[in-house]
C-alpha cells in the first residue's frame, strides 16, 4: 500500500469510527434527527473516498483533514452538544471553516480536469465561485429540509441567520481563493 492510499485507508477508519461512536450516542439520547444528518454527511464522506479509489482521484492530505474535521465539528459539537441550538456563535463559525475547506476540496477535484494551466485571477474567481455555490446549496438545502420535516428549532430561524452563513461562507471561500493563489497549492500530484 503506497504513501497515499493509506493515508486514505487511516483517515478515513479514523473517521468512520468516531462518527459511528456519535451517532450511536445521538440514538442513546434520542436525537434522530441529527442521527440522520450525521449518517447522510458521513456517507457522503465514505461514498467520496470510495470514488477517490476507484477512479484515481488525488486529494491534498491537508484538505482532506480539514473536510473530515469540518464533519466531525459538524456532528460532536453542533449536533451531539447541541451548539446548533445554543450558540449563536458556531454555526457561523463552521460555515466560515467549511467553506474554507469545501472550496478547497472542490478546487482540486476540478483542477484534475484542468487541462491547461489558468492564470492567478481567475483561480481566486474560481474558487471563491466554488464555495460560494456549496454554500448557497447548503442554504437552499436547510431551506428544504425546514419546509419538509419543520425541525424543532429550525435550521434557518430567519433570514439574518441565512445572511450571516452566506457571508461565513464568503470569508472562508475569500481565504481559499487566496490560498489556491498565494503558492503552489496544485501540482498535479498534490
Amino acid at each position: 500500500m503506497d504513501k497515499n492510499n493509506w493515508s486514505i485507508f487511516t483517515i478515513t477508519s479514523i473517521f468512520f469510527i468516531v462518527q459511528i461512536v456519535i451517532m450511536i450516542a445521538l440514538d442513546y439520547k434520542d436525537r434522530h434527527d441529527y442521527l440522520r444528518s450525521v449518517a447522510g454527511t458521513t456517507c457522503f464522506w465514505i461514498g467520496y473516498t470510495f470514488l477517490e479509489v476507484k477512479y484515481h482521484l488525488k486529494m491534498n492530505t491537508y484538505v482532506r483533514i480539514l473536510i473530515v474535521l469540518t464533519i466531525f465539528f459538524d456532528a460532536l459539537i453542533g449536533s451531539y452538544f447541541d451548539l446548533y441550538a445554543s450558540s449563536f456563535i458556531f454555526d457561523k463559525v463552521l460555515h466560515f471553516f467549511g467553506s474554507y475547506a469545501f472550496s478547497l476540496f472542490s478546487y482540486i477535484l476540478v483542477m484534475q480536469i484542468q487541462t491547461t494551466p489558468i492564470d492567478r485571477p481567475v483561480k481566486f474567481i474560481l474558487v471563491l465561485c466554488l464555495g460560494l455555490s456549496i454554500g448557497v446549496s447548503y442554504e437552499i438545502l436547510e431551506f428544504i429540509t425546514d419546509s419538509i420535516s419543520h425541525p424543532v428549532p429550525p435550521s434557518q430561524p430567519s433570514l439574518l441567520d441565512t445572511d450571516i452563513d452566506l457571508i461565513g461562507d464568503l470569508i472562508g471561500a475569500s481565504l481559499a481563493g487566496f490560498h489556491a493563489i498565494s503558492r503552489k497549492f496544485i501540482n498535479k500530484e498534490f
